[in-house]
């Protein structure tokens, strides 16, 4: 069977290090377009991809053993990760933005890791090491909010990643620190030294509006975060629905 033809641009093309090529379709809802050969396997969280060709085939394995799927399980991560690759011939996995935003991807080399929201990842290449991400606080994931589960990827490989509205990129130098709503935080480099703290002031915690954490990223390293989050348009939208009948 041959890959059908792709969607009319607009459309990035690129090919990792390792051969993998994709293509990321569209501008406000984009689509992650992987072309798959005998020999390369793509994996994602369980749930994550949209379409495929009939030659591409995929499973669900376990993450990281058992002690990994516990790790995730506790953590409110998905403890099985789909494994996808071409079976019969060349194939095409296709993978979609389930918000308004962008789909970025990043070359890991080998030992160079990068952290993410569990709603920002959205694919790897087979190669790249999954892991779950924990604080050095045990109760920062819990208060962070936003469903704030964290995943630590390793390359070497291709990540692919989703970003709620537009990316917005930091390059922290050593020392320098961004303090961060929690939800709008998409993923940042392994160098990058995370924390959630409480907002400060009695005052700012009442009448602030920002909820009673905020995020704090410390350099070196590079950050990328969400300019909008679900939860901020969900608030948002609620003030237009008809409110419920008693």
């Amino acid at each position: 069977m041959s890959i059908p033809d792709l969607p009319t641009p607009p459309e990035t093309t690129g090919q990792s290090k390792a051969g993998l090529k994709y293509h990321i379709l569209g501008t406000v809802q984009q689509v992650l377009a992987v072309e798959l050969v005998p020999g390369k396997t793509l994996f994602s969280d369980a749930g994550a991809m949209s379409w495929m060709t009939s030659t591409v085939s995929m499973s669900a394995k376990g993450s990281g053993g058992l002690g990994g799927m516990l790790k995730r399980a506790v953590s409110g991560a998905s403890a099985f990760i789909i494994d996808f690759e071409a079976a019969g011939g060349p194939g095409q996995a296709a993978f979609s933005t389930d918000f308004p935003g962008k789909v970025l991807p990043i070359e890991l080399d080998a030992g160079q890791s990068l952290v993410l929201h569990k709603h920002a990842f959205l694919c790897a290449e087979k190669g790249v090491a999954l892991d779950v991400f924990f604080t050095k606080k045990l109760g920062a994931g819990m208060f962070g909010g936003e469903g704030f589960i964290l995943q630590k990827l390793t390359g070497p490989g291709m990540v692919f990643a989703e970003l709620d509205g537009d990316a917005v990129e930091y390059q922290l130098k050593p020392g320098e620190v961004l303090k961060v709503e929690p939800g709008h935080i998409a993923m940042f480099e392994g160098t990058v030294a995370f924390d959630i703290q409480m907002v400060k002031g009695i005052a700012n915690i009442l009448f602030g509006g920002e909820g009673l954490f905020l995020g704090t990223l410390a350099g070196p390293g590079r950050v990328w975060l969400h300019s909008m989050t679900a939860s901020k348009m969900a608030h948002r939208l609620a003030e237009y629905m008809p409110a419920k009948s008693g």
